[in-house]
């Protein structure tokens, strides 16, 4: 169910979540593979994990 949120994620936001926790690079490895800052890296992954909290926690609470 996670892996199908992650998945219909914006494209910068999916791409920051993955790089950050699922191959654990640091933040600045990860702003110079997307060629954008460490702090437009920060924004991404953290409205990427409200994304992703938000949208399980609706199909948690309604059970889909």
């Amino acid at each position: 169910i996670v892996k199908n949120i992650i998945d219909e994620l914006p494209e910068k936001q999916r791409s920051c979540l993955q790089l950050r926790d699922i191959e654990g690079k640091s933040y600045k490895e990860i702003a110079d593979i997307l060629s954008i800052t460490e702090d437009q890296v920060k924004v991404n992954i953290f409205r990427a994990r409200q994304a992703v909290k938000t949208k399980f926690e609706q199909l948690d609470q309604y059970g889909l």
